[in-house]
């Protein structure tokens, strides 16, 4: 845990930097981020017995990533803002569902299961991501909104990441999960949660003038508490597939999923607050 606190930090600053001062960084980053998690997560699941269409798992990832460009290349060139993305993720989402079928039927090595497979790499990581390159389309030009955005992506993660880790370590005796993850404690939990409302907390005082930091703070609660079920999810993943790490990508670390986990449940929350308009 404390190698996965120590990588984040450059990452929560590479992100910060390329939402203020080049949008066109963070839209490479996060394709290359959906793609490299998806190469992650067909490996692990074929690897282990689970066999996945990859013709379609892969070309589902780079078709959301080609929109996500392109709709990127439009806004830059004077476009305005059209929710044409979620339409066309959608579309594509289904006829790849479709052309999955087909190969799976008419192939000698793929039965019905290799389908549910294909369609899981879909849903996770792709639809998590899609939700983040809609999270940048729409606050392309706000630089400072889109600092504050991706701020809560990661930050209230990170915090909630970093206090159960120290506190569970220090207070934890009850385990939470043994059974999916044997040294996460109830103590480190609700720590957890503590930290991201700090997170949430700091983001309002250092970056949004200390406006609605109740509102913030009950976020960050949410966000802390979200972000474990996305770490508890990747190791139930993992400890299905009887593997330790989805990738060997950041040495002594893991793979980006790996480092991904918690902020990938983090997105839906921080999308439906910012289309809410509530941030």
């Amino acid at each position: 845990m404390l190698k996965r606190i120590l990588v984040s930090i450059p990452i929560v600053v590479i992100v910060a930097l390329a939402a203020i001062f080049q949008s066109w960084i963070l839209v490479i980053l996060a394709a290359v981020l959906a793609l490299t998690t998806q190469f992650e997560i067909v490996r692990a699941l074929n690897g282990n017995g689970k066999r996945v269409v990859i013709f379609t798992s892969y070309l589902f990832a780079v078709v959301l990533a080609a929109f996500f460009v392109g709709f990127f290349l439009l806004l830059q060139n004077g476009a305005d803002y059209v929710p044409w993305m979620p339409v066309l993720s959608l579309s594509a989402f289904v006829i790849l569902i479709m052309l999955t079928f087909i190969i799976a039927m008419f192939s000698r090595k793929h039965t019905a299961d290799s389908v549910t497979n294909t369609i899981f790499t879909f849903v996770y990581p792709q639809l998590f991501m899609a939700l983040f390159y809609m999270l940048i389309l729409a606050n392309i030009g706000e630089y400072y909104r889109m600092l504050v955005v991706f701020l809560m992506v990661l930050i209230p993660a990170m915090f909630s990441d970093t206090f159960a880790y120290f506190i569970g370590m220090a207070l934890g005796k009850r385990k939470l999960c043994p059974q999916i993850s044997p040294k996460k404690t109830v103590a480190g939990s609700i720590a957890g949660i503590i930290g991201g409302t700090v997170g949430a907390l700091l983001i309002t005082v250092l970056f949004w003038g200390g406006k609605d930091i109740l509102y913030f703070m009950a976020s960050g609660a949410i966000l802390g508490t979200i972000s474990q079920f996305g770490d508890l999810s990747a190791s139930f993943i993992k400890r299905s597939l009887n593997i330790k790490d989805f990738g060997k990508i950041l040495p002594g670390h893991g793979g980006i999923v790996d480092r991904m986990d918690s902020i990938l449940f983090c997105i839906p929350v921080v999308f439906i607050l910012t289309t809410t308009g509530l941030i």
